[in-house]
């Protein structure tokens, strides 16, 4: 990991899986671009950052956040996408958006 506590992850192409466990602060970035594709993260700790970005098809992404004051974006466009996003402790929070390439 690098020491300013960034991770960022970028794939294009087709049937890629990201799975990112990450303990402490930070931001972690994932772009998927194509069809599917797959992401898992999990995080602990307090105040952690996730933003996760998929375009294309059948992609399908799940969230855990452990701790408190973490924040998770979720952004999937193309058609038969899914998320699940499950976070415990207090002061967390979340934004999904899915919707079809064409919007």
């Amino acid at each position: 990991m690098p020491k300013d506590g960034k991770t960022t992850i970028v794939r294009t192409g087709e049937g890629h899986t990201a799975r990112i466990t990450r303990s402490g602060d930070g931001t972690v970035r994932v772009e998927q671009h194509g069809k599917d594709h797959a992401a898992l993260a999990i995080q602990s700790d307090d105040g952690s950052v996730l933003d996760i970005a998929q375009s294309g098809e059948s992609a399908s992404a799940n969230v855990t956040q452990v701790g408190g004051c973490n924040s998770s974006r979720l952004t999937q466009s193309g058609n038969g996408n899914s998320a699940t996003v499950v976070q415990r402790g207090s002061g967390n929070s979340t934004v999904v958006r899915q919707g079809n390439s064409d919007d």
